[in-house]
């Protein structure tokens, strides 16, 4: 007998943006404006940046909001605000997106163990 889970919209909407892919749909275009594909995929991770948080609050994942803060957005605040240095702000983004795609590769690898198994008899419902 197949274990069922129960049905979360969130963690559905979750599973679709970061299972889809994209990378197939831009090798052809990218040998004629490479500069026009590395700014589209900026707008696509700038978009699907907040949306992601937002499944994420609505998912009560705030270890993950809170990882994605200190991780990602302190290092950017911190580089916007406080250095100075050319170099050192280059360091500092390299971090940051490098920061931005670990987060991005930890999400996909653990989000699948997140569904609740749906139990038609479930443990403490004989005492209700």
């Amino acid at each position: 007998m197949p274990l069922k889970f129960e049905k979360n919209i969130y963690l559905e909407k979750l599973e679709k943006l970061m299972e889809y892919d994209l990378s197939s749909k831009t090798p052809s275009f990218a040998y004629v404006n490479m500069d026009g594909v590395s700014q589209s995929w900026v707008l696509i991770s700038v978009i699907a940046t907040p949306y992601i948080l937002w499944l994420l609050f609505k998912l009560r994942k705030l270890g993950w909001l809170m990882s994605f803060f200190f991780f990602v957005l302190a290092p950017f605040c911190y580089n916007y605000f406080m250095v100075t240095s050319s170099n050192a702000g280059i360091l500092v983004w390299a971090i940051t997106l490098l920061n931005w795609a670990v987060f991005l590769f930890l999400l996909k690898s653990s989000y699948k163990n997140w569904r609740e198994p749906y139990f038609k008899n479930k443990p403490g419902a004989d005492f209700e």
